[in-house]
């Protein structure tokens, strides 16, 4: 019950600052400069990435606990495509434009989640819905600022 209520209150802890960082990005122009609101979904992009990374790790960490075997290459190309959306210069001249680095994100978020539904005997049970909530919160919020950006012509 107490790891429960510890991965719940830091899964809401971590999901924070991409809700907040959407709001923020909402707020432009009208409260807050564009030009900060630009900055600001750069932040959460790579935050976003990083979160997406570690979620990543967390299921080969399982994976090297689980008695069943498992391939650790989906995690690694979910990580891989995580790392490929925070990259602002692009890898050796590949660069996908910032809306598109959203959907990538997403992708990966729901390519994590559907891992760790899949590995119903691994976890506990109040962690796939606790995930699935975190995970629907983050592709909103992430959509969000997708959004806003296709209306700014940052595409």
């Amino acid at each position: 019950m107490r790891r429960q209520e510890e991965l719940t209150s830091l899964g809401f802890v971590a999901l924070a600052p991409i809700v907040f960082g959407a709001a923020f990005v909402w707020l432009s122009p009208f409260l807050i400069p564009q030009w900060v609101a630009l900055n600001v979904h750069t932040l959460v992009l790579t935050y976003a990435g990083i979160v997406a990374a570690y979620l990543a790790g967390v299921g080969a960490g399982a994976a090297l606990k689980s008695h069943a075997p498992q391939s650790f290459l989906p995690g690694m190309l979910a990580a891989l495509a995580a790392w490929f959306a925070i990259l602002h210069g692009g890898v050796l001249t590949v660069s996908a434009p910032a809306v598109w680095r959203y959907v990538i994100l997403i992708a990966v978020y729901i390519w994590l989640l559907m891992r760790d539904l899949a590995a119903v005997d691994e976890i506990p049970s109040w962690y796939g819905a606790l995930r699935t909530r975190l995970t629907f919160w983050t592709a909103i919020s992430l959509a969000l600022i997708m959004a806003r950006l296709f209306a700014w012509g940052h595409y």
